[in-house]
């Protein structure tokens, strides 16, 4: 199963409904970086811990990750305690090389989606880190009040590198 089909790739796509804009970089078969250049989380740079795997040789994969989950085999540290999160969406994105699209499935905390301007940011900006947990705890943002979103995108480039992304150590913490 050639992950090189789709690793050390960056991908530009807008969504269908809405124009989001959206981009991101597969470092590594376990590692993404994306920016948000559209939609109501415009103006949010990120990178997780992610899983890939390969639906159709060298043509579908589908990678997902979940933001702010800890493993329970994670000892706690000061600076990421077992109760804090970050943001807590969960994302999965199925990529389709050969036709250039990219369907997407996401669930968002209440906190997020009813208040997209205080998403914004940079994950290294330790403020904006701060306020994304926030934003993941406050009422109303238990796992039952997610927004559920699922749309269609299409490519409009698929680009070897990582372009203008910042780089990340492969052993970032991630929460």
């Amino acid at each position: 199963m050639p992950l090189s089909d789709i690793i050390n790739k960056s991908f530009y796509y807008t969504y269908d409904d809405g124009g989001w804009r959206y981009q991101f970089w597969l470092k590594s078969a376990s590692r993404i970086i994306y920016t948000i250049h559209g939609g109501p989380m415009e103006g949010r740079s990120n990178y997780q811990q992610c899983h890939i795997l390969e639906v159709r040789e060298s043509e579908i994969f589908q990678i997902s990750w979940v933001e702010g989950q800890l493993s329970s085999f994670s000892p706690p540290s000061h600076t990421h305690p077992h109760n804090l999160k970050e943001t807590d969406t969960i994302v999965s994105l199925i990529v389709d090389l050969p036709r250039k699209r990219i369907t997407t499935f996401g669930a968002f905390s209440h906190g997020h989606w009813s208040r997209p301007e205080d998403a914004h940011g940079n994950k290294r900006n330790p403020v904006d880190l701060q306020r994304w947990r926030g934003l993941a705890s406050i009422e109303g943002s238990e796992p039952k009040n997610r927004h559920i979103m699922s749309k269609y995108a299409t490519i409009h480039d698929i680009v070897e590198g990582k372009c203008e992304f910042e780089d990340i150590d492969e052993d970032a913490e991630t929460l």
